[in-house]
């Protein structure tokens, strides 16, 4: 083991044949805007991550996300369309269960600012109701909000989301009151010229009466009324009334303030009821119930939870097999950027399944699966496997099935029916509090030794904000394993369960950093401590890493112990910011820091996950473009191949007082490794502020910016042939050193390159 554990062609769309909707994507001739490149890191403005194209995209019957529903944001909500032809939109609300609004004529808008990702979605088109965040359904015959700051999913005890059901177009909900399952499912129809929509209920056995919420409406006074057998409220407004209906053995209106009630009475199993909602002047109550019981007939919610049609034909794309550079070759499996929906595909993490395909989630709330991963990548299939996600950055499979972490909740799937596109999307554990702030991303996914999983929360004024977040193996439990971050967005877990996360520049963040986590660490921003006590200090890093190195960090993943030759067992960073991958390596004497060297190569989008692939031995990249990176697409998925050979790239190193020792894997050649000009050191510090970044500091002389020359008097090359030990004058702790090496191997290849770390012990 290699690290030490801690404690704590244009778009063709063409049929292959009749009866095969399986559509090949050639390399687009054209540049497009999911392929433009973006200007240099340094020049880039945000003009040039506004970006309107999610609105045209098809999302598919549902989508997740925190909207801005008209009183007050539904923080993890799901936008539902409803009808044949989706003319009307709900917005459930997963925390609190119930409806906090519904629409017509449209479905969602999404803001333009940076890809649609920083800023939540609004309704589109005309209110029909807006209840606002509060509890879908009474508990104890009481409505209040017991959550503290109105953040969180509700007391288990009183109710809990269980997941969601797609069968084709439709959408059910299942979730729990009490210990009463409920099987909800929306939907609109239209008859007589007007447009109702239904909630259709199928429930467990009660031994209480249930309340669900049905509509509120704002400066209105709820009336209700029994016509021809059928309890019947209306909420006038205007010329216009709020009309509800409610069917079903047990099932009953209340009229309350402004808000009309529906009331379910305690009984067995399998009981169902239906409530029709809509829109129309006062005099028609005769013919609003003439209408409810044309449509009088309830079908069971159940029949949605068995795995229904699937949605999105396979496309397939050609692969690119990339040449040898030095001993690596980077393969290109293309994205299918021009599809039929207008998907964005802006990757965001990916693992692989046991039978060799991969899955791929992206950032706008899709998982992908594809197959055809083989050596020459002729024939690669992609599938929409799921869509309508919040903002999925991380994936894992375990036990083979997908699990996605959103801002909202790790999401496991499940395809009940083996037709290649997920059926069931479980809530397998949504305790994470969200207060919607633009930044505040869930990000990577990875599991321990025991199962726990373990993602990054970024900054945001909750208790979960800036930490890293683990959660129990069966979902049950959530908790903070560490603090102090600021957006980081990537974490490892390596041999022995050794937790790394790497955090991005800015106020108390001086530069790109990665950690090597403890429990109940610290690790520098100081807004999301979490503590009693604000804290002196923090946890010292593992390294900084210079912006000339990596500006935005991304994950980290472990090379398999023999694998990569001379790098098995070594970790991996990646850039996020530099599109490049990076080799960790771990000082010797001081295995609580480190020090990294850039692979060769570079990635089209920002690298952001890294996975073995078990199937085949190679390593794996996905990432996306967003701000502040030098991505030159929208997402990527490529293969880092190892094609054998030497790196001539140092493999292990040491820091004493006065010496840093460098172990290649190549002999070098003595006279150019003893020359002390073959090599350059400076060292720094940074400035643990409140500023954005920070610059280099002199360590000699605290107050004067700029780095410090080390001087090598000597080189000696050791018996091995590829060691060499540096003597060096006022090497000391550092938050930054930089080596620059450029020398020849035996035969006269070059061994240059540069690495950089932090010395935090000598």
């Amino acid at each position: 083991m290699q690290f030490t554990v801690f404690p704590g062609g244009n778009f063709i769309a063409a049929l292959l044949s009749i009866g095969c909707s399986l559509i090949a994507l050639g390399q687009t001739a054209t540049t497009t805007p999911a392929t433009t490149a973006m200007k240099a890191v340094a020049d880039q403005v945000e003009a040039d991550w506004t970006d309107g194209r999610w609105n045209r995209a098809d999302v598919g019957p549902f989508m997740s996300a925190a909207i801005h529903t008209p009183r007050g944001r539904t923080l993890k909500g799901i936008a539902i369309k409803v009808g044949d032809k989706s003319q009307a939109t709900v917005c459930f609300n997963t925390e609190l269960l119930g409806y906090s609004a519904a629409w017509t004529g449209g479905f969602l808008e999404f803001d333009p600012r940076r890809y649609g990702l920083i800023g939540g979605p609004k309704p589109k088109g005309r209110t029909l109701f807006a209840n606002g965040t509060t509890p879908g359904w009474a508990h104890n015959g009481k409505w209040e909000d017991p959550r503290p700051r109105k953040l969180g999913p509700l007391p288990r005890g009183h109710a809990k989301y269980r997941g969601l059901y797609r069968h084709g177009n439709r959408v059910a909900l299942s979730y729990t009151v009490g210990k009463t399952t409920v099987l909800e499912s929306p939907w609109a129809g239209q008859a007589g010229g007007r447009l109702f929509l239904t909630r259709t209920f199928e429930l467990g056995q009660a031994a209480t009466p249930l309340t669900a919420l049905i509509v509120t409406k704002h400066g209105a006074k709820a009336v209700l009324k029994q016509i021809d057998g059928l309890a019947v409220a209306h909420l006038p407004a205007g010329d216009e009334s709020l009309w509800v209906v409610a069917l079903g053995q047990g099932a009953s209106l209340e009229a309350e303030n402004d808000r009309v009630l529906l009331t379910i009475q305690p009984g067995k199993s399998g009981r169902l009821a239906k409530v029709f909602l809509l829109q129309a002047p006062l005099g028609q109550a005769e013919s609003i119930v003439a209408l409810a019981k044309a449509n009088a007939a309830i079908e069971p919610p159940s029949r949605l939870a068995k795995g229904g049609p699937g949605l999105w034909p396979p496309l397939a794309t050609r692969g690119i097999v990339g040449r040898p550079l030095g001993a690596f070759a980077i393969d290109t499996i293309r994205l299918p950027f021009d599809n039929p929906w207008d998907a964005l595909l802006f990757t965001a993490g990916h693992d692989f399944l046991p039978d060799g395909s991969a899955l791929v989630c992206t950032a706008h709330g899709d998982v992908w699966r594809l197959t055809g991963l083989d050596a020459s990548l002729e024939n690669v299939t992609w599938r929409r496997y799921a869509t309508g996600l919040f903002q999925p950055l991380g994936l894992k499979v375990v036990d083979g099935r997908g699990y996605v972490i959103g801002r909202d909740q790790i999401t496991r799937l499940h395809d009940l029916n083996a037709d290649g596109e997920a059926d069931f999307y479980e809530n397998f554990n949504n305790d994470l509090l969200s207060a919607g702030g633009g930044h505040a991303y869930a990000t990577s996914l990875e599991t321990d030794s025991r199962g726990n999983f373990y993602f990054t929360k970024c900054a945001e004024g909750t208790a979960h904000g800036g930490s890293l977040i683990r959660v129990s193996a069966d979902g049950g439990k959530l908790d903070v394993f560490a603090t102090g971050f600021r957006n980081p967005n990537g974490l490892g877990i390596g041999p022995g369960d050794v937790i790394t996360v790497g955090d991005q520049q800015g106020g108390w963040v001086p530069e790109t950093r990665v950690d090597v986590m403890r429990r109940g660490g610290f690790y520098g921003y100081m807004p999301m401590h979490h503590r009693a006590e604000k804290p002196e200090t923090y946890d010292p890093p593992y390294a900084f890493v210079p912006r000339l190195l990596d500006n935005s960090a991304g994950g980290q993943v472990w090379v398999p112990p023999g694998q990569w030759g001379a790098l098995g067992g070594r970790m991996i960073h990646l850039s996020y910011g530099r599109c490049t991958a990076l080799v960790a390596l771990q000082d010797e004497v001081h295995p609580g820091q480190g020090a990294m060297w850039q692979l060769p190569g570079r990635y089209l989008s920002g690298a952001m996950r890294g996975r073995f692939n078990p199937h085949d031995g190679h390593l794996y990249v996905s990432g996306l473009r967003g701000w502040q990176t030098a991505a030159v697409h929208d997402g990527c998925f490529q293969r880092l191949r190892f094609v054998g050979g030497v790196l001539r790239q140092p493999i292990r190193y040491a820091t004493r007082a006065g010496e840093l020792e460098l172990g290649f894997d190549v002999k070098l050649d003595r006279e150019l490794a003893e020359d002390p000009q073959s090599y350059s050191l400076e060292q720094w510090n940074y400035l643990w502020s409140s500023q954005y970044g920070s610059k280099d500091w002199s360590i000699r002389d605290p107050g004067k910016n700029g780095r410090d020359p080390v001087v090598i008097r000597t080189a000696t090359l050791q018996p091995d042939g590829k060691t060499v030990v540096l003597r060096v004058s006022g090497l000391a702790k550092a938050m930054q050193f930089q080596l620059k090496y450029d020398i020849d191997d035996t035969g006269g290849k070059l061994v240059r390159g540069t690495m950089a770390g932090t010395i935090n012990e000598l």
